[in-house]
């Protein structure tokens, strides 16, 4: 029988293994190698198998990173037969899954977000026309949010970030490695400094990419149907009371709730069906055509206030929608993120129904009166009607001039 002492050691043991690892894989990571699409020899310092890889065409050097030895060196692996077999254009984000070891060597599935990044920007070209084409990959990685695939646009926005970072290394480091004849030694030296402000930089990949989120939430409570309004409205906002930070992640809780891009993305969508494709034509290279509106959100003393010229200052629909957001977890940014996407789906889908009332009333009177008691019950009349005259066709337009007159004589809401 085994001593008490040694069962009590074997479970704290257990114990901590158990701490570290969930330590491991509460935290998100982040990896930054130079990237060598054709393989060339490795010689010196960067032959070293710890930091260096190559599969078939392609060489990786790990230039910064804060994953574990074992884990790195399993991103590596994953990232060089991704790369070897499926290359990537430059700038273009996308995910993998991969199995990265832990502190107790066993393997936990992860999600990696990787992009191929042109290292020298054109305003660095103009200047020095001696720099070498450096080429990166860049890469984040979680445990946790496996959906975060929704957050594609802003991870490719970061990234593109990074480049200005590197091209801020000190000249004569770039001098000296353009005269290199070993590329990888080159590239790795070009990377001396980076402890710096690109390290700091690829820290903060979590925080800034999608983070933003739970903090508007954390802000505004229910208030945030605000946001969703005047993202609707496409409205300019102003905001007053907030700090510099505030102000950053509500412009781009907002953006998210944009509906350009995702018009743009139905509109190229070749599964649609042709009654979709011809209720949104021409949508998106319109939207700019709409009357400007500024929106004012204020907070003061603990109070957020919101009004925005000639609308009401909300609409039923956004604040079902924000119920909805609010019954789930307010830090989970990955299910925030895709509320707010069935959000602009749900818009949309209004919208298309709503046109095709319009069409059918242009012979069909009985379809007038549908469409306006679709727009009472939408929650959203006043902005269905600001989107709905942007690819009408003549007869289309007479409805609706119509249907508005009816709707201001009876000084009846649709909101």
């Amino acid at each position: 029988m085994a001593d008490e002492s040694d069962t009590g050691s074997i479970q704290s043991s257990q114990s901590e293994q158990g701490a570290e690892k969930k330590a491991f894989e509460d935290s998100r990571f982040y990896a930054l190698y130079i990237f060598c699409p054709k393989r060339s020899r490795v010689t010196g310092e960067d032959a070293d198998s710890s930091n260096h890889s190559e599969d078939g065409n392609l060489s990786l050097t790990v230039a910064a990173t804060n994953l574990s030895a074992a884990a790195e060196t399993d991103l590596r692996k994953s990232l060089s037969q991704r790369l070897s077999k499926f290359p990537n254009n430059p700038s273009e984000g996308n995910f993998l899954s991969v199995g990265l070891s832990t502190s107790d060597e066993s393997s936990n599935s992860a999600v990696c977000y990787y992009c191929v990044l042109n290292g020298v920007t054109a305003e660095v070209l103009k200047e020095d026309t001696t720099v070498p084409g450096t080429q990166y990959v860049i890469c984040f990685i979680s445990f946790h949010d496996s959906s975060w695939v929704t957050f594609r646009p802003e991870l490719d926005q970061y990234t593109a970030g990074i480049v200005k970072l590197l091209d801020a290394e000190p000249a004569a480091i770039r001098q000296t490695s353009s005269k290199s004849t070993n590329s990888d030694s080159a590239h790795h030296g070009q990377l001396s400094q980076i402890d710096g402000a690109v390290k700091d930089y690829l820290e903060r990949w979590y925080e800034v990419v999608l983070e933003y989120l739970a903090r508007c939430v954390a802000k505004l409570g229910s208030n945030v149907h605000y946001l969703i309004y005047a993202a609707l409205l496409d409205a300019q906002l102003q905001m007053k009371g907030f700090t510099q930070q505030e102000e950053a992640d509500i412009n781009k809780f907002v953006k998210c709730c944009s509906l350009s891009s995702l018009v743009q993305q139905l509109q190229s969508d070749e599964t649609s069906s042709k009654s979709d494709g011809d209720l949104l034509l021409n949508l998106d290279t319109n939207i700019t055509s709409l009357q400007s509106v500024t929106a004012v959100l204020t907070a003061k003393d603990n109070t957020i206030m919101f009004e925005v010229d000639n609308f009401s200052s909300t609409c039923q629909f956004c604040k079902m929608a924000t119920e909805h957001l609010m019954s789930g977890d307010p830090k989970n940014v990955t299910k925030i993120k895709e509320t707010l996407e069935s959000v602009k789906l749900a818009f949309i889908h209004n919208l298309n129904k709503l046109k095709r009332f319009l069409r059918q009333a242009e012979t069909d009177h009985y379809a007038l009166f549908r469409s306006l008691i679709y727009l009472k019950k939408s929650g959203a009349g006043d902005l269905l009607l600001r989107y709905v005259h942007l690819d009408a066709s003549p007869d289309t337009l007479n409805v609706l001039t119509v249907l508005q007159d009816f709707i201001k004589s009876k000084g009846q809401a649709l909101v």
